[in-house]
C-alpha cells in the first residue's frame, strides 16, 4: 500500500560539501567494505536517464524527416460519456514500431540485479573516463550551449544519484548511454502511452515545422486531459535561473493516484481551531447573520461555498524495475523526488503563462514569425481526431477535439510559432484554470506519485507519494546550477552511499572514489596511531 513519503530525508547527499570528518560515524571495517565494493562485485550496467541528442539539427530544407505526432483515440470516450462511466479504460491498439524518445525514463534502483544483455554489451569496452578539470569550460558551456540542446529535467535528476557519474557520462558520450535495460523499460511506457495516444508520422520541411508539431502535440495532450481526465507524455518548458529546461511528464490526471496519501497530506496541513464557547460565534457567521437579518447560528447564516472548488490535477511518473520490491527511501529516492518536483515547478509556470516564449524560440534558434510550410499544414489537417459532435458533453458543452477542417482553420489562424504558442497557452487556461485569488490553492496538486512497475511485464509493484516542497527543490536547483556553471567542483557520493559504486561503469577510474579511499585509509592510519600512542602512555603510567 502506498503512503506519503517525505522528500527531505537526504542526510547522505548534502547540498554543500561537508566540512566535518568524513564518515566519522562509520568504523574502519565498514569503510573498507564499502569502498572496496566496486572492486569485489561484478560490474552491472548503470540505468540512467537517456538524454536527448546534444546537437540541434539544421533546417531540413528539401529533406523531409519524420516527427512523432500524438493522435488521440476516443472510440470509447463517447460511450463513457453516455453511460457516465469513468473515462480511464481507453481501448489499446497494437503497438506501432517507431523511434521512441527515452528522455526522463529511469528507475533509480540500486538493488537491481545484473542484466545478462547489458553485461554482454559491455564486454570489451575500455572505460577511461575524462577527469573533471581536464577541460576548463563549465559543464553548461561544454554540453548545453548553442548549438547543443538546452538543459533537460534529466540534467538535474541524474546528478541527484551521483554527480560524478553523470559528469563521466557527459564527458565520454555527450549524453547518457542507452542500455538494454532502458530499452526494456521504455516498452512499458509505450504500452501505457498507447492507452491514451497513438502515434503517426508527419512530414515536416523546416525546423519551425518540427517545433510547431511539438507545440501542437501539447495542445492535443491538453484536449485529451479535458476530455478523458488523463494525458500522457506532456512536453513542458520552463526556466531555472534563466536557463531553458525541457521535460516530458509521464502522466497528468484528474483522478488522485493515492487517496490515502492525499488524506494524510490534507490532515497534516489543517490548522487546529480552538472550539468556541456555546455563546460565541465566528466573525464570518456573525457578518452573514447580520446581512441576512437572521439570528446568529441560524441556517440562513451559512454563506455556502464562496468559490466553487477547483479541479485538481495530479502528476505521476512511471518507473520500471527489475526487482519486485520498491526501492529504498532516503538518497535512493532522491532522484525521483527531484524529478517530480521539477515537473511540478515547470508545469505550474507554463500553465500560468510565466514562460517567456521569445526566449524559448531564441534558445532553439527558431524564427518565431516564420509561417509553417504548406506540407506541414496539409499533413496535420489530413488527420482524423475521431471526436463526434455528440461528445461535447465531455467538456461542459465545448467540443474538445476539432474536425480536420477545424484543425486547418486553427493552424491557418495561428500560422507561426509565436501565434501557436499563444494558442497553447489559451488551451492551458481552458484545461488547468488558475485560481482567481491568491488565497485559493493551485489546481496542480502538491501530491506527486511515483508508480513502480515490473520491467519485464509492466505489472504494478507499488506506489510512493510525497508532497511538493519549495524549500527542498529550490535550494537543490540553485546548487545544481552552481555545478553546471562551473562555480563548484563535481561531487561524488558520500560514504553512506558507496553501494552505488558497485553499479557504476566508471568506478575503476573515478577520481572521487579514489580520493575517498585514500582519505579513509589515512583516517584509519591516524586512528591506529592515536590508539597505539594512548596505549603506550597508559602502560608507562
Amino acid at each position: 500500500m502506498a503512503g506519503l513519503e517525505s522528500p527531505v530525508d537526504y542526510p547522505s547527499l548534502p547540498l554543500v560539501a561537508p566540512e566535518s570528518d568524513y564518515g566519522s560515524d562509520i568504523d574502519d571495517d565498514a569503510v573498507a567494505t564499502l569502498l572496496s565494493g566496486a572492486e569485489s562485485q561484478p560490474s552491472v550496467e548503470t540505468v540512467l536517464v537517456s538524454i536527448e541528442d546534444p546537437v540541434l539539427q539544421d533546417a531540413p530544407s528539401t529533406v523531409r524527416r519524420s516527427v512523432r505526432f500524438q493522435r488521440t483515440r476516443l472510440d470509447e470516450v463517447v460511450e463513457d460519456c453516455k453511460t457516465g462511466k469513468p473515462m480511464h479504460g481507453l481501448k489499446r491498439e497494437a503497438t506501432i514500431e517507431i523511434e521512441y524518445d527515452e528522455r526522463n525514463r529511469v528507475a533509480f534502483s540500486p538493488t537491481r540485479l545484473a542484466d545478462p544483455e547489458a553485461t554482454a554489451a559491455k564486454e570489451g569496452e575500455d572505460v577511461a573516463p575524462e577527469q573533471p578539470g581536464d577541460d576548463p569550460r563549465s559543464p553548461l558551456a561544454r554540453f548545453r550551449r548553442t548549438p547543443k540542446k538546452p538543459l533537460s529535467v534529466t540534467d538535474f535528476v541524474s546528478p541527484a544519484w551521483c554527480e560524478q557519474q553523470y559528469w563521466y557520462s557527459l564527458s565520454r558520450y555527450g549524453r547518457v548511454k542507452k542500455t538494454p535495460a532502458m530499452r526494456k523499460g521504455s516498452s512499458v511506457h509505450k504500452v501505457l502511452e498507447e492507452q491514451v495516444h497513438r502515434e503517426v508520422r508527419v512530414e515536416v520541411k523546416t525546423r519551425e515545422d518540427a517545433f510547431g508539431l511539438r507545440i501542437w502535440n501539447v495542445i492535443q495532450g491538453l484536449r485529451t486531459l479535458r476530455a478523458t481526465g488523463m494525458t500522457r507524455e506532456l512536453e513542458i518548458w520552463g526556466f531555472v535561473e534563466d536557463e531553458l529546461v525541457n521535460g516530458i511528464v509521464d502522466e497528468v490526471g484528474t483522478t488522485c493516484p493515492d487517496e490515502e496519501a492525499e488524506e494524510k497530506m490534507l490532515s497534516a496541513g489543517k490548522t487546529k481551531v480552538k472550539p468556541l464557547e456555546a455563546n460565541q460565534q465566528t466573525l464570518l457567521n456573525f457578518l452573514a447573520s447580520s446581512q441576512n437579518g437572521a439570528p446568529p447560528g441560524g441556517d440562513s447564516s451559512w454563506l455556502g461555498t464562496l468559490h466553487p472548488p477547483l479541479k485538481a490535477f495530479y502528476i505521476t511518473d512511471v518507473k520500471t524495475r527489475q526487482s519486485t520490491a520498491l526501492p529504498g527511501t532516503g538518497s535512493r529516492s532522491k532522484p525521483v523526488h527531484i524529478q517530480l518536483m521539477l515537473y511540478h515547478r515547470l508545469l505550474t509556470s507554463l500553465s500560468q503563462n510565466e514562460v517567456r516564449a521569445a526566449d524559448v524560440f531564441a534558445r532553439y534558434r527558431l524564427n518565431s514569425e516564420a509561417m509553417f510550410s504548406n506540407t506541414f499544414i496539409a499533413e496535420i489537417t489530413q488527420l482524423d481526431f475521431n471526436m463526434p459532435d455528440n461528445v461535447s458533453s465531455a467538456d461542459e458543452g465545448e467540443a474538445v477535439f476539432e474536425s480536420s477542417q477545424d484543425s486547418m482553420s486553427e493552424l491557418l489562424a495561428h500560422n507561426s510559432l509565436t501565434s501557436l504558442w499563444s494558442f497553447m497557452i489559451e488551451e492551458f487556461a481552458r484545461t488547468i484554470p488558475q485560481a482567481s485569488t491568491q488565497s485559493r490553492p493551485s489546481p496542480i496538486s502538491p501530491l506527486m506519485t511515483a508508480e513502480y512497475r515490473l520491467r519485464s511485464t509492466g505489472a504494478l509493484i507499488g506506489k510512493r507519494s510525497f508532497k511538493y516542497q519549495t524549500e527542498v527543490i529550490e535550494p537543490y536547483l540553485e546548487d545544481a546550477m552552481h555545478w553546471w556553471r562551473g562555480e563548484r567542483p563535481t561531487r561524488g557520493v558520500e560514504i553512506e552511499d558507496a553501494f552505488k559504486c558497485r553499479m557504476c561503469d566508471f568506478a575503476e577510474g573515478c577520481s572521487w572514489r579514489k580520493g575517498r579511499v585514500d582519505e579513509g585509509i589515512e583516517r584509519a592510519r591516524l586512528r591506529r596511531e592515536s590508539l597505539a600512542e594512548a596505549g603506550r602512555k597508559k602502560s608507562e603510567v
